[in-house]
């Protein structure tokens, strides 16, 4: 067996997950989701984060017409 330490991977739980969307709505964000990564991580993404919805090009250029 090799010398290295292998650390065990800890998954993020329920409760975990629902104090970070807690805590972000209480700093004023408006939570639109969340992921939490392999290693554990949970990332919370704002509502306004999310890129805006394509518009077409009429949309796009009605106003120089």
């Amino acid at each position: 067996m090799n010398a290295q330490t292998h650390r065990k991977a800890q998954y993020a739980t329920t409760a975990k997950v629902k104090n970070f969307v807690q805590l972000a709505r209480e700093l004023g964000l408006d939570v639109a989701g969340f992921e939490v990564t392999a290693d554990g991580a949970i990332r919370v993404m704002e509502a306004r984060a999310k890129p805006a919805t394509p518009v077409s090009d009429f949309d796009r250029y009605k106003d120089q017409l």
